[in-house]
């Protein structure tokens, strides 16, 4: 229709090479013009021709900066009419700038076993007592290394020791990956890594989703223990602590990991790795350029985890994921 309209064909010749009749044919562009003629539905526009324009002037003057609720301030001053924010904003609507998107979220996937490791604990309750479980685990393989459940709050002392049993029994991995709290980053826990060689990793302030593997493991590990305890014969909380490893780390087929147990993952994820001296220098000569070209404070506070990533990214270690799963596991 749309080549013949464009070579001027008479209505007869359109009609003969679609195979219908002039008469159909006719009746179609009849309906078709009137469809384009029909006035739009709704309710009609409450602001004048001459209130709009001056809405719309006074925003551009202001350089985009008056909103609907200020323009409805400034109508009513200036006798134009009383208006809701809803009805100005439609007037303003088009001349909106555009909100910049979002970078799309990327997700950091080790590539290796003991390359990244997390720490974290979770709370639990023993006869009215509280008992912090820590727990030590393996970023790529999701397997958990160590645990160690201690009576009351745990202290950087109990977290010291959880890393060092891991150390001995798995080696120690280039990168451990904490939170911002306190005994994370407490002086025992501090010897212990610099003896070893590995580089503190501190995840963002309020951002748990950074270590999305570690605290999707904790309400694994909490669910599991309610419902042991709930439907499983009575036994104590050690005991349902240590099945429960057992069950994540040996006998779970994770999805994530294409059917394969965290173990098994943990096994054949043995990769040589680069020298942690080396490892080191690189990261702090990279840190030392992003605190050199820093434009805000934000930039400062996060040099040291920038340069982290990318020298491991940049190594191999770790590759970014532009899809981000919640399946953690």
């Amino acid at each position: 229709m749309s080549q013949g309209q464009a070579a001027e064909w008479p209505l007869c010749m359109m009609a003969a090479t679609m195979g219908v009749s002039s008469d159909a044919l006719l009746r179609w562009q009849c309906r078709r013009l009137e469809a384009k003629a029909v006035c739009r539905r709704g309710r009609p526009s409450v602001i004048g021709a001459e209130a709009r324009l001056a809405i719309r002037e006074c925003y551009l003057e202001h350089f985009c900066q008056w909103g609907p609720q200020v323009l409805a301030s400034w109508c009513r001053r200036e006798s134009l009419g009383q208006w809701s924010h809803g009805t100005i904003a439609s007037v303003i609507e088009d001349l909106r700038p555009q909100e910049e998107e979002k970078p799309p979220p990327v997700r950091y996937e080790a590539t290796a076993s003991n390359v990244l490791w997390s720490e974290d604990g979770t709370g639990f309750k023993q006869e009215g007592l509280k008992q912090e479980l820590l727990v030590v685990q393996d970023d790529h393989a999701r397997l958990k290394v160590n645990s160690r459940l201690v009576r009351g709050p745990a202290y950087g002392r109990d977290v010291a020791g959880c890393l060092r049993q891991a150390f001995e029994r798995y080696g120690a991995p280039l990168v451990l990956k904490q939170d911002l709290e306190g005994i994370n980053h407490a002086p025992e826990v501090k010897t212990l890594l610099e003896k070893y060689g590995v580089l503190s990793l501190a995840s963002p302030p309020g951002t748990p989703r950074y270590n999305g593997k570690q605290e999707r493991s904790m309400r694994d590990i909490k669910s599991m223990e309610r419902a042991m305890r709930r439907a499983g014969p009575r036994s104590t909380l050690k005991c349902r602590i240590r099945v429960i490893m057992h069950d994540l780390n040996a006998d779970r087929p994770r999805p994530v990991l294409k059917g394969r147990t965290a173990r098994e993952t943990y096994e054949e994820g043995h990769h040589p790795l680069p020298n942690r001296s080396e490892l080191r220098r690189k990261v702090e000569r990279r840190e030392r350029k992003i605190l050199t070209e820093a434009t805000s404070r934000a930039d400062i506070r996060n040099a040291r985890r920038w340069a982290i990533e990318e020298t491991l990214v940049s190594y191999g270690l770790v590759k970014i994921e532009g899809e981000v799963s919640h399946d953690f596991l």
